[in-house]
């Protein structure tokens, strides 16, 4: 799936927010009307890295936008190239938050979006 089917899907079933951590390899999904769900998933990748870039974050992510890599090539590669250890969906502002192992942070919103 792309990501706009992605969200696309997670949108008809009543999801507002989701956030990925890399850490746990978990994914927790929040829906509109106060309900949420945690899941363990088998993600694939080595240790998160110790720096966090967002030049490589912004990279990858348009690797991905264009369909050149999938899903586990970003989480390969935002992880040990870029070091995120999580991010934060939100469907209805339109954007990501990615987080480093050090609390830094790098804002990207959606396609078309702004």
């Amino acid at each position: 799936m792309t990501f706009p089917e992605v969200l696309a899907t997670l949108s008809r079933n009543e999801v507002e927010s989701y956030h990925v951590d890399f850490l746990r390899n978990e994914f927790r999904y929040y829906r509109s009307n106060g309900e949420s769900l945690v899941t363990s998933v088998p993600l694939v990748h080595d240790r998160v890295a110790p720096a966090f870039s967002a030049e490589k974050l912004d990279a990858i992510n348009r690797k991905v936008q264009s369909g050149e890599w999938s899903f586990a090539d970003f989480v390969r590669e935002s992880t040990a190239a870029a070091g995120c250890a999580y991010y934060m969906v939100y469907l209805n502002g339109k954007k990501v938050r990615y987080f480093g192992r050090d609390g830094d942070e790098h804002v990207q919103y959606f396609p078309g979006s702004r």
